[in-house]
């Protein structure tokens, strides 16, 4: 009886009680879609606690829409980042969402949410917005032994900021037929440095400021819902066309460069 009585001791000395601080215990965070997710593609998801990434992982799409997004993380206010649509991009050091060289953005869609996470368990349901551009080119009067390159100064996303990060893109436009148009997905600019290069053999790149004319023509990166973009450039007469997707204001606009 008396070992009895002193093993129930021991548990009652190490029980939880209800008047415990319990602000050092984690928080089960799951986080979900509240609606199903536009593109296909592996899902980032990365928590943020004083200016740093504490907890991220990546999932499949189908996973993330079942809700099997679950991560035990510190129980401090947090912001909760969430990149949809990843196929190609790369992500580097748990810091940046990198495009590779020569290759163009993928089908991003994205948000930042802010989590309180102030107890046990806390449930981040998000919304994606979408994140990149469709940039449609079609160029008249190129020559049969040309190529064309779109080149910026944008090369992917800081996962912590949720904003763009700098660098080197480049990515060459796919070959098209006389007058057909091509694409090229980009992600969200900063700044007016887009340029189309039209490579020939043997002679300099014909640089045009395609990122002049489309500020030119009043595109905006500040909405949460990029816009596709539509550009005819000729040749031989000097002048791009550029229009944008749900534009209704004309339908285009005729920019000299």
């Amino acid at each position: 009886m008396r070992k009895t009585l002193c093993f129930i001791a021991i548990l009652l000395t190490y029980a939880c009680s209800v008047k415990e601080d319990r602000s050092a215990c984690p928080c089960e965070l799951v986080v979900r879609s509240e609606e199903a997710l536009k593109t296909e593609g592996s899902v980032l998801v990365s928590v943020v606690q004083d200016n740093a990434v504490v907890k991220q992982g990546m999932m499949s799409r189908e996973d993330f829409e079942a809700g099997l997004c679950r991560m035990t993380v510190p129980r401090k206010p947090s912001t909760v980042t969430v990149f949809s649509g990843i196929k190609d991009m790369n992500a580097l050091e748990g810091r940046w969402l990198d495009i590779m060289f020569e290759h163009e953005c993928d089908e991003l869609y994205s948000c930042m949410e802010y989590a309180q996470l102030a107890g046990e368990s806390y449930e981040c349901v998000v919304t994606t917005h979408k994140n990149f551009v469709r940039l449609f080119l079609t160029i008249i009067g190129m020559p049969s032994d040309a190529a064309a390159s779109v080149r910026g100064t944008v090369r992917g996303y800081d996962l912590k900021e949720h904003t763009p990060f700098r660098g080197n893109f480049s990515c060459p436009v796919p070959a098209a037929g006389l007058g057909e148009e091509s694409c090229v997905r980009l992600p969200r600019q900063t700044d007016a440095g887009l340029m189309l290069d039209i490579l020939q053999p043997g002679k300099p790149a014909r640089q045009i400021p395609i990122g002049d004319m489309i500020s030119e023509s009043g595109y905006s990166y500040d909405d949460p819902d990029l816009l596709d973009i539509a550009i005819t450039v000729d040749l031989s007469k000097s002048n791009v066309a550029v229009t944008v997707s749900d534009w209704t204001i004309e339908g285009y606009k005729m920019i000299e460069y």
